[in-house]
């Protein structure tokens, strides 16, 4: 008896496991995306930031003061993961605007005016955001 149960909790733990895994959504379809955010968020407290853990980005476009015209606006950035580092949120003026695998995207419906862009590193749980961060102003025009 206690053989069949063993063998029914390993069956039964092998397809909820099964399960789980194919209910997560794979992020190869995330590569070079951007990706607007659902509702609008905050740029998290630094208090509640995980450790870096060897993750850093550095803005690489837009640069200092650069000005656009119309509401696009492309980025560029160099991303170190680390031991626990993803991808990037974006976040113009503390809302968050996108996220980026990649190393490049663009960033859809900036308003007219002077702004701060401020990538952050994260996890792929898409919640735990690092300690690791590059920010930069720039302006766009009608």
């Amino acid at each position: 008896m206690r053989v069949i149960r063993s063998a029914v909790f390993v069956t039964l733990t092998i397809l909820a496991l099964t399960n789980v895994s194919r209910a997560q959504p794979s992020h190869d379809s995330m590569k070079g995306m951007d990706m607007p955010a659902n509702q609008p968020q905050k740029t998290p407290a630094k208090s509640s930031l995980k450790p870096a853990e060897g993750a850093s980005v550095k803005i690489l476009a837009p640069t200092k003061g650069q000005t656009f015209k119309g509401d696009q606006v492309p980025i560029q950035f160099k991303l170190v993961k680390g031991k626990a580092g993803h991808h990037v949120h974006a976040y113009v003026d503390n809302e968050l605007m996108g996220m980026f695998e990649g190393d490049k995207g663009t960033l859809n419906g900036v308003k007219p005016g002077s702004h701060v862009l401020k990538l952050r590193v994260v996890a792929d749980d898409h919640k735990t955001e690092l300690d690791a961060s590059d920010e930069i102003s720039f302006t766009v025009k009608k």
